[in-house]
């Protein structure tokens, strides 16, 4: 079964030692995607810039995908690198966090290029990086083949190097995921937790098939697959930046944008929502995935996408955002008003 392993419950440590932007510190990339801000380095700091993602096991990579720009700041130029340390009980952090202080300097370890990424394309929102040729194609995705295989086994660090960015715009990551398998090589005790901490998410599917995640995200049409979760979408809405997301990533999003007292705001493009620019539901999208999901309604592996609206059921969000807008709008009024009185 394929897994994300750049996420929090597996405890990557994300280092980079160049300046970075208050609030986009490597470390966001490991965060849910709701409370990830990304990766920006500091205007002052210009390219090469080094992020290194350094696993308490050993990994085979499979899939790596990356977004490169966050508002007008892209990154045009990435190399991947990868370092093959062998993490054992004494080294592996997963378990005993005291082993932290057995990590070998980077400056140490030797690393292999498996991939070199020149895109250029402003368009581009998400890179793809397989271990095979893929020609399936989605809007605003650029895909790509490892240089190399054979550096993809037993990996324990990841080296990702900004190399140029586009004009005078700062290195840039929106999200990383590292898809892979575990390593042959893992010590019975590391293979046990590991074990522990992917179980409950094999478990979401109730088939007893071998397919994983990556097999049934192939047989799910693009367009029904969410931009920023990768998953399929239920309720699908059309941002302003023409981007689809699911209703529930949205609300997230939102949700996290007025946690930080901001208003509520593209996640790919960073700008406000307004009267006129609002998100609005798919309709005739949202049709055909509940047609395709109705067709496939006996399949074990859609099952846990739960019961759906009524596919004719027109959706009503004319006050889904700006209830949220009105919270600041109010604040504003009173405030205005209290000066008047003053």
């Amino acid at each position: 079964m394929l897994v994300n392993f750049c996420t929090a419950q597996f405890q990557p440590i994300l280092e980079c030692s160049q300046m970075q932007l208050e609030g986009y510190h490597a470390q966001n990339l490991a965060k849910d995607f709701s409370q990830n801000n990304g990766f920006l380095a500091d205007s002052l700091q210009r390219p090469p810039v080094d992020i290194y993602i350094r696993f308490p096991f050993n990994i085979n990579i499979k899939h790596i995908y990356l977004g490169p720009s966050i508002g007008h700041h892209r990154s045009t130029l990435i190399e991947l690198n990868v370092s093959h340390q062998r993490i054992d009980e004494k080294t592996s952090w997963l378990d005993n966090p005291l082993n932290k202080s057995n990590i070998i300097n980077i400056k140490q370890l030797i690393f292999h290029r498996i991939a070199q990424i020149l895109d250029e394309n402003d368009s581009t929102q998400r890179i793809e990086v397989y271990d095979h040729d893929n020609e399936q194609s989605n809007m605003n995705t650029t895909k790509y083949r490892f240089s190399s295989n054979t550096h993809l086994t037993n990996c324990s660090t990841i080296k990702i190097t900004i190399k140029r960015t586009w004009r005078l715009s700062s290195c840039a990551l929106k999200y990383l995921q590292i898809w892979g398998v575990l390593s042959n090589t893992i010590p019975n005790e590391l293979q046990i937790k590991l074990q522990q901490i992917i179980s409950p998410t094999s478990n979401k599917s109730e088939s007893n098939d071998d397919k994983n995640p990556s097999e049934i995200i192939n047989e799910i049409p693009s367009e029904f697959l969410d931009s920023l979760t990768f998953d399929l979408m239920l309720i699908p809405m059309l941002l302003p930046s023409g981007h689809l997301i699911d209703r529930t990533t949205l609300e997230k999003c939102i949700a996290e944008d007025i946690r930080w007292c901001r208003l509520p705001r593209d996640p790919f493009t960073l700008e406000s929502f307004t009267d006129i620019t609002q998100p609005v539901v798919a309709q005739q999208l949202k049709i055909r995935i509940d047609q395709f999901l109705s067709e496939h309604r006996n399949d074990p592996k859609y099952r846990h996408y739960g019961r759906l609206l009524n596919a004719n059921q027109t959706i009503n969000d004319s006050n889904l955002f700006s209830y949220k807008r009105k919270t600041f709008d109010d604040n504003d009024k009173q405030s205005k008003r209290k000066r008047d009185n003053d």
